[in-house]
């Protein structure tokens, strides 16, 4: 092919790549308008541009007048040349950056307002679940590990946890989100408050718990809220505080109600999966936790922090 043939099919393929302009997603769009912005008229090329002999030459004194006509000085290279000015070029890159800006705002609206939520005050539809025969075994296990310090249990239920640690010297407080639940452990004489597990705990400082106990809440919160939750137990338990997990069989339901089934996220884990998610979230020493299984059929996993 002839080069003056090359040259007019270089030309007809550029056209048609005008004529289908933009192309392309529109996050990679965006990107590319501020690359051009960046790399053209960014701050790291001071006084390389016609944008920034604009801005150079604008003085506290100048009038608008005068910068209107320096604007339309720089501007008025497509009347004499048919091509678009270094500033005009510079400004339709900024329109496009913000263009494809809003296509992906627009596109997070759209796809937010389309995701389910979660129903509000889920944990009311759990039935109240205790600890049972894993009072006893949860609470020496946490008494012979623990460095000192409040020990946690959430979800404390009517406080049969607490009462069995603050019986033998230990400082207990349960959290419970079942108003009506939380009430008959106050009124045990046990020392509740009324949240959320993840609520109460970021409240907590860092390292000053001396254990921490998990039943309820686990079973009925989604994979992305417990992991959140594991991470927050391991800053503040102290150095070597326990963590125990007491949690329904990796296939079952427990005892829910169906609407609890339907409407909460969250189900049962295996014990190889509790095991991976204690491990990543920095915790030694995870085991099973053996105790009197007769009554029911649980699962319990305890761990530590390194020491």
């Amino acid at each position: 092919m002839a080069p003056a043939d090359r040259e007019r099919a270089a030309a007809a393929l550029h056209d048609a790549f005008a004529r289908l302009a933009p192309q392309g997603s529109d996050a990679w769009n965006f990107l590319s308008a501020f690359t051009i912005l960046g790399d053209r008229y960014g701050p790291y090329h001071p006084g390389q541009s016609a944008l920034s002999g604009a801005l150079e030459a604008e003085r506290p004194t100048a009038s608008r007048r005068g910068l209107r006509h320096r604007l339309r000085r720089e501007q008025g290279a497509p009347s004499a040349s048919g091509h678009t000015s270094e500033l005009e070029e510079a400004l339709g890159h900024v329109v496009e950056a913000f263009r494809f800006l809003s296509a992906r705002v627009t596109t997070l609206e759209e796809r937010l307002a389309a995701e389910d939520r979660p129903v509000e005050g889920a944990a009311w539809l759990v039935p109240a679940r205790e600890l049972g025969p894993w009072t006893g075994p949860v609470a020496a296990h946490v008494l012979a590990r623990t460095p000192g310090g409040t020990v946690v249990h959430a979800d404390c239920g009517e406080g049969a946890l607490l009462e069995a640690l603050s019986g033998r010297g230990a400082r207990a407080h349960g959290v419970e989100p079942r108003g009506a639940v939380a009430l008959r452990a106050l009124e045990r004489g046990c020392d509740v408050t009324i949240a959320e597990a993840s609520e109460h705990l970021a409240g907590q400082a860092a390292g000053s718990l001396g254990g921490i106990v998990l039943s309820g809440v686990v079973d009925r919160l989604a994979l992305h809220d417990l992991l959140p939750l594991l991470a927050r137990c391991r800053q503040v338990l102290a150095r070597g505080a326990p963590l125990v997990v007491v949690t329904e069989p990796g296939a079952s339901v427990g005892g829910r109600e169906p609407a609890a089934t339907d409407l909460i996220d969250g189900r049962p884990l295996h014990e190889a999966t509790w095991e991976l998610l204690l491990d990543r979230a920095g915790f030694v020493e995870v085991a099973p936790l053996l105790g009197d299984e007769s009554l029911e059929r649980r699962l319990a996993l305890s761990a530590c922090t390194p020491s």
